[in-house]
């Protein structure tokens, strides 16, 4: 809470200093950059804890106890227990998960291990997760005696779990039909405490990475998304002619001219007479419309009838497309678009964003972000392989650019199908 305060009053700084001189600037560095990246890093406390327990247990000496006990687990997918190691490691990052089957002997087992690597949750999806999980699930709700937001959380991971054993048992199956699984053995180290010095080294090493990314892949994109969602320019007199035809815009226009006469109501019922108050709610217009004739809306109403059956519209479909490269960009897109409509409250705007009028014109009006949306979403995130780093790593382990794209389709097409059954469930369910 502490880290999104600061950021978000780091824009209304930039916002401050720029918008009467150079509000291009402005948007680009208070909502482009510092909305989008800052939405990211706002989840570095979490990923500090996951990395310090995985660090914890390695320098335990857990981990090779950890693969003898799940052996036999392991062996229900046709893989062996150091096979679970791997997996383990996927829970931070998959790229060290797929560089650490390396250790095992067969090469079928190295690529169903592979293929299945991405499917466990790792710390890129943790910020996804939070973030709708947050919105979905009321804080003080219950399910029995446990809190319903960490429930959801402990069934996503144990959702990517169970699916990447499922994964490696189909892989195994269709390339080492009739194969024998070699017995297992390896050698027990002893328990020690584990060393500080080294447990912070881990800790650092994986949040300089995560960091990285932040400040290289997450950067240019949303510099990159800023740039489509902004372009083309819109004159003031092409807004004006919206606004003439639009019924909400007309009054916020007509109350900002004459304040006492307003008719405009906010989220408690009451009516807006202040003009600073009316102001806002007219930038919010503008920059609406904007981003509603921007290009990133032309590619995301372009894909439209891919993700219409999940219930996406085409800013959580722009959001779905940046992600493709790197998860923690959805959530710096939704960011983006949410600071630049709502730049005081970004993240409670996300909660009361609604279906646009020409997208899903049956849902206009409706909660954008609805419980059977939000899931949708999620069970996309658990099986989607949306990481270049991650494919470029099993291109690196595997020699060919085969298996990576096999895993992309793979997971695109299963991420599609349950996401889809996802939606109609919980639709149902409501």
């Amino acid at each position: 809470g502490a880290i999104e305060d600061g950021f978000g009053a780091l824009g209304t700084v930039v916002h401050g200093w720029l918008d009467d001189s150079h509000p291009l600037l402005a948007g680009l560095l208070g909502d482009g950059l510092i909305g989008g990246v800052g939405s990211v890093l706002t989840f570095i406390p979490q990923i500090i804890i996951m990395f310090l327990i995985i660090a914890v247990l390695e320098g335990v000496g857990y981990m090779s106890r950890a693969a003898f006990l799940m052996d036999k687990v392991m062996s229900i997918a046709g893989l062996e227990g150091r096979a679970f190691v791997a997996l383990l490691s996927s829970l931070a990052c998959a790229i060290p998960g797929i560089m650490a089957t390396r250790t095992l002997p067969s090469t079928k087992d190295r690529v169903a291990t592979m293929l299945a690597a991405p499917l466990m949750t790792c710390s890129a999806r943790l910020p996804v997760y939070v973030l709708l999980t947050s919105i979905m699930v009321p804080a003080d709700a219950k399910i029995g005696p446990l809190g319903a937001r960490g429930t959801v959380m402990f069934a996503l991971y144990l959702l990517g779990a169970v699916s990447a054993m499922a994964a490696a048992w189909v892989v195994k199956r269709l390339t080492d039909r009739g194969g024998v699984l070699l017995p297992f053995y390896m050698e027990m180290p002893p328990y020690r405490m584990p060393r500080l010095r080294t447990v912070l080294i881990m800790v650092w090493d994986a949040c300089k990475g995560f960091l990285k990314k932040a400040g290289t892949i997450i950067t240019l994109t949303t510099v990159i998304l800023w740039v489509l969602l902004n372009v083309p320019m819109r004159s003031d007199a092409q807004f004006e002619d919206f606004c003439a035809s639009d019924k909400e815009c007309a009054a916020i226009s007509a109350a900002v001219d004459k304040p006492e006469s307003s008719t405009v109501k906010g989220d408690d019922g009451q009516v807006i007479t202040d003009a600073e108050e009316l102001g806002k709610l007219l930038d919010a217009q503008k920059t609406s419309y904007t981003m509603d004739n921007s290009w990133a809306a032309t590619v995301g109403k372009a894909v439209q009838p891919v993700f219409e059956p999940l219930g996406f519209e085409w800013r959580v479909n722009v959001a779905i497309l940046s992600s493709l490269a790197a998860r923690e960009t959805f959530v710096a897109t939704l960011g983006q678009i949410a600071a630049a409509e709502d730049p005081e409250e970004p993240s409670a705007h996300l909660a009361t964003m609604t279906y646009q009028k020409d997208t899903l014109t049956n849902k206009a009006g409706d909660q954008l972000f609805n419980p059977a949306t939000i899931a949708a979403i999620l069970v996309f995130f658990v099986y989607a392989l949306q990481c270049m780093a991650t494919a470029a790593a099993m291109r690196r382990e595997t020699g060919t650019w085969k298996w990576p794209v096999i895993a992309y389709t793979y997971m695109f097409v299963t991420a599609w199908v349950m996401a889809a059954l996802t939606r109609v469930i919980v639709a149902m369910l409501m």
